[in-house]
């Protein structure tokens, strides 16, 4: 079960807290190399998706209710161990498609 989100400014906060993890995740790839290789394909258009959605929502401009952000049929077949804050992004991922309280 994804947790439903109260509120913009949380659903705003969820959006920072995904860009720091995409930002950690850049780095252990490049700490890693070989092992994290698998995940570098799914940076940049993550990254990019969640930057435009965080200007959306501080803008006022974001539309609920949407179909699926596209990066989740990225993640959706990646392990854990390749995308450590996957339940993070399918909260945002609910609260895109469902709105907030």
């Amino acid at each position: 079960m994804v947790v439903q989100l109260k509120s913009l400014d949380e659903f705003k906060r969820q959006i920072e807290e995904a860009l720091i993890e995409v930002d950690e995740l850049k780095y252990s790839i490049e700490f890693d190399g070989d092992y994290m290789q698998q995940s570098t394909n799914l940076i940049e258009p993550l990254e990019a998706e969640l930057k435009k959605l965080k200007v959306e929502v501080e803008a006022g401009t974001h539309q609920f209710g949407g179909p699926p952000l596209e990066f989740m049929a990225i993640i959706e077949p990646l392990p854990l161990a390749f995308i450590p804050f996957k339940y993070l992004l399918q909260v945002i991922n609910h609260a895109h498609q469902h709105g907030v309280e």
